[in-house]
């Protein structure tokens, strides 16, 4: 019984230990398969708030730079052979006014710069470096840093006469704060980083303040920790525009975008800690999950298949002339209440010379005389007794719960009722009496070893007389009655 016990744990662990196993393995393929669509969503939502806020912060100002660029007014002015300085000065604070920026003209006739928000100056190859440096570059519009003294980003619009003639640059100015303060408010809400570089890999613009051009130095795109390994992924994987790096035990994921218009560069840095500590709380969460349903899956099966044993055992397992449960019922039925019940005691009946009747009355007497002895037997026993046709006129009776007293009791019981009841074969009555053994489970005793005891003390009550209850420790005596049978 011990080592049945163990076996019967050992299962149980092993079942959970697989069914562990099984929710781990499936929580981690659905969490790999969600990772793939957690990826793409995520460049999604790192590049569309991004893109809005450029486009805002960036674009928008270019587009309006363009816009004055083409318009006649200001191009009508710098074309004019005597350069009116009013009318120009006049028309850069009108837009200044109109757009909240400040606009301001580089003409090529007569070198000056005409600025909205101050006086003109001259551009001097020696004091003004930009215009020359911008006037020589392929692009139609330059983006750079002016001002050491008020960092600010000069848009840059070459302007052109009809004629094709170079007049100059029309443009605007943004003061870098505005743009730190806008990307410092994006940082705080998304986490993520902006990095602008120019066509020299220059450091134009970032979010992270310790990056930001202050006057003294401009830092270069290289001098970044995250540079070399993003190069190195870039160059071995290079039809992506996005790429994960690990930087000093951190994972990064890198967007990359060109604005051509400008011959700048933009990255986007998206450090994944916090996504990934959220991914772990996911896994363990969904593990869990899985878990409670693997279990439960397991808990209803086991309930149904239960059921159905049951039922099978109702509908297969019974003996089909007294319908009472046979051998491998009572074997099925045993296991079940032996493991909630501390003791069990078993009667075996036989019915006394029971051949005698089939000999004198015929078969069918003898099957309806066992039909009824069944339906006797059934009539008095509690809800949690079974009574099992063991085989020929031979009977056993199980009794969860019950110690030798009590079995003795039910089966003087049942000896009684079968000794009073009125037996009919062709139209004659016939007396039949039963012999009963007991046996009652040690704590130690299996079913055979229980039916092998009763079998012992019902040869007792057959050889001390019959119609007799007997059980292993001592027979319960009756008194004899009359039978028609011999032997």
């Amino acid at each position: 019984m011990v080592q049945k016990w163990r076996r019967y744990f050992k299962n149980k662990v092993i079942v959970a230990i697989v069914a562990f196993i099984f929710a781990v393995a499936l929580s981690a393929i659905i969490s790999l398969l969600k990772s793939v669509e957690t990826q793409s969503l995520l460049e999604q939502e790192s590049l569309t708030p991004a893109f809005n806020l450029v486009s805002e912060e960036i674009v928008k100002p270019l587009f309006i730079a363009e816009t004055i660029a083409r318009a006649s007014s200001l191009k009508t002015l710098m074309n004019d052979t005597v350069i009116d300085q009013i009318a120009i000065e006049q028309k850069l604070k009108d837009l200044s006014e109109e757009f909240k920026m400040e606009f301001f003209v580089a003409n090529e006739s007569n070198r000056t710069q005409y600025n909205s928000d101050g006086p003109s100056l001259a551009l001097d190859e020696n004091k003004v470096e930009w215009y020359f440096r911008a006037k020589k570059t392929k692009h139609k519009i330059v983006g750079i840093l002016g001002n050491r003294q008020d960092i600010r980003i000069y848009y840059d619009v070459k302007v052109h006469n009809d004629e094709g003639e170079f007049l100059g640059f029309i443009g605007l100015n943004k003061k870098l704060t505005t743009f730190i303060n806008a990307f410092d408010d994006f940082k705080r809400q998304y986490g993520y980083d902006f990095v602008f570089v120019d066509h020299n890999d220059n450091i134009v613009l970032s979010s992270d303040t310790n990056l930001v051009a202050d006057g003294k130095r401009i830092l270069q795109l290289n001098q970044l920790p995250w540079y070399a390994p993003f190069i190195s992924k870039r160059n071995n994987i290079n039809h992506y525009n996005n790429y994960l790096v690990e930087v000093a035990g951190d994972d990064l994921l890198i967007a990359e975008a060109d604005f051509e218009s400008l011959n700048w560069k933009m990255f986007l840095i998206n450090p994944l800690k916090v996504r990934q500590i959220a991914a772990t709380e996911d896994f363990i969460i969904q593990t869990v999950y899985i878990i409670i349903a693997i279990f439960t899956a397991i808990l209803i099966i086991w309930l149904i298949g239960k059921s159905l044993q049951g039922e099978f055992a109702k509908r297969h397992q019974r003996d089909p002339l007294t319908q009472l449960p046979n051998r491998a019922h009572l074997a099925w039925h045993y296991e079940k209440v032996a493991r909630m019940n501390k003791s069990i005691a078993v009667i075996m009946v036989d019915l006394d010379h029971f051949k005698d009747i089939n000999d004198t009355y015929g078969h069918s007497a003898g099957d309806k005389a066992l039909c009824e002895v069944a339906t006797l037997l059934q009539s008095f026993l509690r809800d949690i007794d079974i009574v099992a046709r063991w085989g020929g006129e031979e009977f056993v009776i199980l009794l969860p719960a019950a110690d030798i007293t009590i079995a003795n009791h039910i089966a003087d019981r049942a000896r009684t009722v079968i000794a009073k009841h009125i037996f009919v074969a062709d139209k004659k009555v016939i007396q039949i009496t039963a012999s009963f053994g007991i046996s009652a489970d040690t704590g130690k005793s299996n079913l055979t070893q229980l039916i092998d005891s009763a079998d012992a003390a019902l040869y007792e009550a057959k050889n001390s007389g019959r119609n007799k209850v007997c059980s292993v420790k001592q027979p319960v005596r009756s008194n004899p009655q009359k039978t028609y049978a011999h032997g």
